[in-house]
């Protein structure tokens, strides 16, 4: 098996066709390689069969096309390709190929090869191997379209998605308007029917999640509840801008290998098993939650760790692994968000609504003690529930001599490889230096994106296409709700009717976390994190303070608990994970949303377990 592919790597590397492909691609191809040998007579590819392999010829040799000519009699090739169709993306082999003596080649999957056709030298190289040997009499070779057809069982969900749509806000603005209620204005009520409809648009997924987010924006200027500049403020904040800066490093770590290169020194120093693979990718993304002050930002950088090693295993395997690897990547940028204070901007607020003797108890080291009961015992629930929920047979052991054979196909450490080392450096170096140089980090992130393009890591064509858009309109225009929501005090009004629950927090602890975990579960299916954790702060900080109770506990305990979540619309970095990672992720199954929730009930059991701990400091 080492010899094979070595003999592959070798073959890969030889064959000119190959030198105008990147070394990263050839390295993820290069598990994908295998070499065959076949007997004199033996078929290689059969006429009409899928075609799932293009072949590269070793020794020997192969006679093509022989029941096309119908003397039995075809071309005999004794170097270059077979099977092109699979690399042009036909569906099925247009000829035969027979060896005519002991043969070998190389078989490359048609998943793994067309990747390769982006490359014009490439495509042009194989175009004119097909074509040199077939003259196809305008035969056309189309692709079925599968996405006109719907599934029967979508159907109803989109019909009664868009009437529940359509009727919502009718109803939720009418019975405001035709009886008395206590909403600040008439701005509030009109906002409220506008985010009925969005919430509704994004329950029965009817539209990509930024359509919806757009659509509250614009109605809410268009009916006059905010004006543009604070309805689109969202798209000149820091949180935009510091997403669009990282997102662009990121593009540079994945699309110069560097991304890749890291994985497979992972894969290089740990053991060959599915456990290692979904402990490695956890546990980076923990080591990165301190860092890297926004999950968005860390979800820009662990993604690609997850399609190159998804890329790296087998189809089957792939498909088998995903839903757990796709946790563990999600839980390892988001699981701790509260445990550090530097983890997102969000700690930072609440940070800020603590009275002076708290802030100056609870500096970054004081948060992580008084909380590192709560996360130790979530990092225990959390593998328990993984091992519970996606246990699966086999093992998609990466052999170590492919990934040395892949290590050294990617050569020396390349130029852009250094600029994303030296950005990504200096974004973590500006993190632990911010309160020497007091420059905000959003434009550190910004002036790093401004060197990438300057000088020309980050091209421009990769720019409009690798960076995920749609990702930064949706965040944009839910920072710009969240200002709408302030504008017309709905805030205020929830303040003023949730006072009732200071009761539960100074005589039943207990029953408190539950009414709060029970209460923002059903808030954060209409609103984004950040929004719920400034309205749930706005209201049960200010009454701790007021009843004596411990402030930064319940600050502590929003920002745990918002971070839960279902599904993609209710988190922007999870949306954004699920738009980077693609259909191969497999976030769509059943069990990644079970997860989900069976961490939301992790994150009270971990509160409940650590109210000795919070007792012993005298915080409870």
């Amino acid at each position: 098996m080492t010899a094979e592919n070595i003999t592959a790597a070798t073959y890969l590397r030889n064959e000119p066709i190959f030198g105008v492909c990147p070394g990263p691609d050839l390295a993820r191809l290069l598990p994908h390689v295998s070499v065959q040998t076949l007997e004199k007579g033996e078929n290689l590819h059969i006429m009409g069969r899928p075609a799932a392999f293009m072949y590269l010829i070793i020794d020997g040799a192969f006679s093509v096309g022989g029941e096309k000519r119908g003397s039995g009699e075809g071309v005999v090739l004794d170097s270059g390709f077979l099977g092109e169709e699979a690399a042009i993306g036909m569906e099925s082999y247009v000829a035969t190929a027979v060896a005519t003596r002991q043969s070998r080649v190389l078989a490359l999957p048609a998943s793994a090869v067309q990747k390769l056709a982006k490359y014009e030298p490439f495509q042009e190289r194989i175009m004119a191997s097909f074509s040199g040997r077939f003259f196809d009499s305008g035969k056309s070779h189309e692709f079925k379209n599968w996405g006109i057809a719907k599934k029967f069982f979508e159907s109803p969900r989109v019909v009664v998605g868009w009437f529940v749509t359509l009727l919502m806000p009718l109803a939720v603005v009418g019975y405001l308007l035709s009886n008395d209620h206590t909403l600040p204005n008439e701005q509030a009520v009109y906002l409220l029917g506008i985010v009925s409809a969005t919430v509704m648009m994004w329950v029965f997924r009817l539209l990509p999640d930024f359509i919806p987010a757009l659509f509250a924006v614009l109605s809410a200027i268009l009916l006059g509840v905010a004006p543009p500049n604070l309805a689109l403020s969202g798209f000149a904040s820091d949180s935009f801008f510091m997403a669009l800066s990282i997102l662009g490093l990121s593009t540079v770590i994945s699309i110069s290998g560097l991304s890749y290169r890291m994985l497979l020194w992972l894969l290089k120093v740990g053991p060959s098993s599915k456990l290692w693979y979904n402990f490695s990718l956890f546990i980076t993304g923990s080591f990165l939650t301190p860092i890297i002050p926004t999950t968005n930002g860390r979800t820009a950088i662990m993604t690609p760790f997850l399609n190159d090693l998804l890329g790296a295993m087998d189809k089957e395997s792939a498909a088998r692994e995903a839903p757990r690897l796709s946790i563990s990547v999600v839980s390892g940028i988001s699981l701790f968000s509260a445990i550090f204070l530097s983890s997102k901007s969000v700690n930072f607020v609440i940070f800020g609504m603590l009275p002076p003797q708290e802030q100056f108890l609870f500096q970054w080291l004081h948060w992580l003690y008084a909380a590192s009961v709560c996360g130790g015992v979530l990092f225990v629930l959390y593998w328990i529930a993984n091992f519970a929920l996606f246990r699966t047979s086999g093992n998609p052991a990466i052999p170590k001599h492919t990934v040395n054979e892949q290590m050294h196909m990617l050569g020396p450490i390349s130029a852009p490889e250094w600029a994303g080392i030296i950005g990504l450096v200096a974004l973590m170096a500006s993190f632990l230096t911010s309160a020497m140089h007091r420059i905000d980090i959003p434009w550190v992130a910004l002036a790093i994106l401004f060197s990438l393009l300057m000088f020309g890591f980050l091209e421009k064509n990769d720019f409009r296409t690798k960076i995920d858009w749609s990702f930064l309109f949706f965040l944009g225009a839910l920072v710009g709700l969240v200002s709408i929501i302030r504008h017309v005090e709905l805030d205020v009004w929830l303040t003023a009717n949730l006072t009732w629950i200071a009761d539960f927090m100074s005589g039943n602890f207990i029953t408190f976390v539950l009414i709060v975990a029970a209460t923002m579960f059903v808030v954060r299916l209409a609103l984004p994190i950040n929004a719920t954790v400034i309205i749930f702060a706005s209201i049960l900080i200010p009454t701790a303070l007021h009843i004596g109770f411990n402030p930064w506990l319940i600050g502590f305990i929003i920002l745990l608990l918002a971070e839960s979540f279902i599904w993609p619309y209710q988190a922007s970095f999870y949306a954004q994970f699920v738009s980077m990672a693609g259909h191969s992720a497999r976030t769509d199954d059943q069990r990644v949303a079970v997860m989900h929730f069976v961490l939301f009930v992790c994150k009270i059991i971990a509160i409940y377990a650590s109210i000795p701990f919070w007792k012993s400091l005298g915080i409870l």
